[in-house]
C-alpha cells in the first residue's frame, strides 16, 4: 500500500468517527483522558428556516462543543465550527446558524448517536442506575439528565380495541351501577 502517514491518519479518523461523516474532520487531538475532534461543516449552502431560500452569505462563525460516543474508554469531545448565515431574500434578511441533520440536533450537546445509546441504557435502567452505567462507559450523565432522556422516549402506540364488552355489576341486589 503506497500511502503516507497523514493519509493513514485521516483514513483512520474517518473510520473511527464514521458517525460524523457529514462533517469535515480537520484535527484529532489525544489529551489523555479525552479525545478532542475539531471539525467543520462540509456543505456550501444552507437553507433559511424562515423562508426556505438557500444561502451562501456568511455572517460569522462560532464553535459548538458536543459530546460523542466514547472511544477506548475515553470521552470524545467534538468542536464543530458552524457558520452563521444571512438570508439573501430581500424581505427576509434573517440570520441563522447552519444545522447538521443526523449528527447535531438543534440546541443539543450530544451527537444523535450518543443520544441513542443514552436512551437505550436509560430505557432499561432509569434514575441513579441509569446514570451510573453510562459513567462506567465514559459517558458523563447525571440522574436528572437520565430521567429527562427517559421522558423524551415516545410511548409505544397501543392497538385500539374494535369491540368493548361491558358487564353489568351491582354490589346489592336489584341495584344497577
Amino acid at each position: 500500500m503506497n500511502c503516507r502517514a497523514p493519509c493513514i491518519r485521516s483514513c483512520f479518523a474517518q473510520a473511527v468517527f464514521s458517525g460524523l461523516s457529514p462533517l469535515v474532520i480537520e484535527d484529532v487531538v489525544d489529551e489523555g483522558v479525552r479525545i478532542v475532534v475539531r471539525a467543520r461543516t462540509g456543505r456550501d449552502t444552507a437553507v433559511c428556516p424562515a423562508c426556505g431560500a438557500p444561502s451562501q452569505r456568511v455572517h460569522g462563525y462560532h464553535w459548538r462543543t458536543i459530546a460523542d460516543v466514547p472511544v477506548d474508554e475515553r470521552r470524545v469531545v467534538v468542536r464543530v465550527r458552524v457558520r452563521r448565515l444571512v438570508c439573501p431574500t430581500r424581505g427576509c434578511r434573517h440570520t441563522f446558524r447552519e444545522q447538521v441533520p443526523g449528527v447535531l440536533g438543534r440546541y443539543q450537546r450530544r451527537t444523535t448517536r450518543l443520544t441513542r445509546q443514552v436512551k437505550a441504557v436509560v430505557k432499561e435502567l432509569a434514575g441513579r442506575a441509569g446514570a451510573r452505567l453510562p459513567a462506567i462507559l465514559a459517558m458523563s450523565l447525571s440522574r436528572h439528565t437520565a430521567l429527562r432522556a427517559l421522558l423524551r422516549i415516545p410511548l409505544p402506540t397501543g392497538r385500539m380495541s374494535r369491540v368493548i364488552g361491558v358487564d353489568d355489576f351491582a354490589l346489592r341486589r336489584r341495584h344497577r351501577c
